[in-house]
């Protein structure tokens, strides 16, 4: 399973990141897009695999308060709903 995850986030591009985002009411700009594209390309199996808690804070960090709420439940949402595939 693993590969097929990185294989499919290796396709994911920065608008992929910021439509994502427009889907569920999370309206990114450019840089805000990239910080989480960055945690994505490079933290992925820290997040559905490992500790999870110290990317949660850097986001808690670095978005307000309001977008970094509807960030970690969206993140939370989708880890409870695939964790069987996982």
């Amino acid at each position: 399973m693993r590969l097929f995850i990185k294989n499919y986030i290796d396709r994911i591009n920065l608008s992929d990141v910021k439509d994502f985002g427009i889907k569920n009411q999370i309206f990114l700009s450019d840089s805000e897009a990239s910080i989480l594209f960055y945690y994505l390309k490079n933290n992925w199996e820290d997040l559905l695999y490992g500790d999870s808690s110290k990317i949660i804070g850097e986001v808690k960090e670095k978005f307000d308060s309001s977008k970094s709420f509807k960030i970690i439940n969206l993140f939370n949402c989708y880890l409870d709903k695939y964790k069987n595939y996982l």
